[in-house]
């Protein structure tokens, strides 16, 4: 199975907002990928159906689905694997978002376990798994977690030359988590920051204004 057309046609269902079409094509090239015992375009896909569900606010199916996708990582013996990472991730956010993140962070965990394994330190999965993992910490409370999380995310982004707006959208999220715990000052710091790395971006000029409103609205208090 080409995994590559099954993208293409995803993205192109999303870009012509064929919403409506989007779960019936991913179960139908499941189907045809179980049929073709192609086990790394299976798992592609049901990851794919994890996070559709995700964004549809169907909870439930997502667990449901990421239950089973980690069910076939154990069947075909891909423990500890890249692919196994990626799943644990996205069952880790089914999880969170439906208001399990004691679960989420179990999950996120042994995401890390194997980034450690099989990752240089500074891949920049670490930091989509470190901005999942701080938001399950603000949930349980922990701030100091969420924050050290953040701070890790941010740090991995700002060494990559090309990801200039992954990383001002990772310091907008400190400053957004900073202005939570009224901590005025480094969400100043954090937001200004993220208004610099865009501020002569014209392709991301959307998000350049919604920061800087942020860095505006944040002017207003002290520190």
């Amino acid at each position: 199975m080409d995994i590559n057309v099954f993208f293409q046609e995803l993205d192109n269902l999303f870009g012509t907002n064929q919403i409506d079409q989007v779960e019936p094509y991913i179960l139908s090239q499941m189907v045809v990928a179980n049929q073709q015992h192609d086990t790394d375009a299976s798992l592609a896909i049901v990851n794919e159906l994890i996070g559709f569900y995700r964004s549809q606010n169907r909870f439930e199916e997502a667990i449901r689905v990421s239950n089973q996708a980690l069910d076939l990582c154990k069947h075909e013996y891909i423990l500890g694997s890249i692919a196994h990472a990626t799943t644990l991730l996205n069952a880790a956010t089914a999880y969170r978002f439906a208001g399990q993140p004691e679960k989420a962070m179990e999950l996120y965990d042994q995401t890390e376990s194997i980034y450690r394994e099989k990752l240089n330190p500074f891949d920049e999965r670490y930091a989509s798994l470190y901005n999942n993992s701080s938001a399950a910490c603000f949930d349980l409370g922990q701030y100091d977690r969420a924050v050290d999380y953040l701070l890790r995310a941010t740090a991995i982004m700002d060494a990559i030359p090309d990801r200039v707006v992954q990383s001002a959208v990772s310091h907008a999220n400190l400053a957004a988590l900073y202005a939570k715990l009224q901590n005025w000052h480094g969400a100043k710091s954090h937001i200004a920051t993220a208004c610099d790395f865009l501020r002569d971006r014209p392709e991301a000029a959307a998000q350049y204004a919604q920061f800087k409103e942020m860095q505006d609205m944040f002017a207003s208090y002290p520190g």
